[in-house]
């Protein structure tokens, strides 16, 4: 999948993802329809893996990233993983709970 981030999003991504958890109702309604539009498909490329959506977004105002979007039938609805070039927990010094701005350009 690695090779999908970079060629079709211009990531070359840090291992990992950060799980955000949406808890405002405004921002599930905003979330519900980004998931709803268009996005970027990755195939899986090994066994076990599934496929999954990505949509580029701006993490924080300064980092460059994607929301991945697995296609799993019970994928939590409020549930977003980024992806980004750095490690996005230690970049921006972040605890459990703490907010994230994440823009969709």
């Amino acid at each position: 999948m690695k090779n999908q981030f970079a060629s079709k999003l211009s990531l070359e991504t840090c291992p990992g993802t950060l799980n955000l958890e949406i808890t405002e109702p405004e921002d599930l309604k905003l979330f519900a329809s980004l998931k709803a539009a268009k996005g970027i498909e990755i195939t899986p490329e090994q066994p076990n893996f599934c496929s999954a959506v990505c949509y580029p977004v701006l993490i924080a105002g300064s980092i460059k990233g994607a929301i991945v979007l697995p296609c799993v039938a019970d994928y939590p609805r409020n549930k977003m993983e980024l992806i980004a070039p750095v490690h996005i927990r230690k970049t921006l010094h972040l605890n459990a709970g703490d907010v994230v701005e994440v823009e969709v350009p």
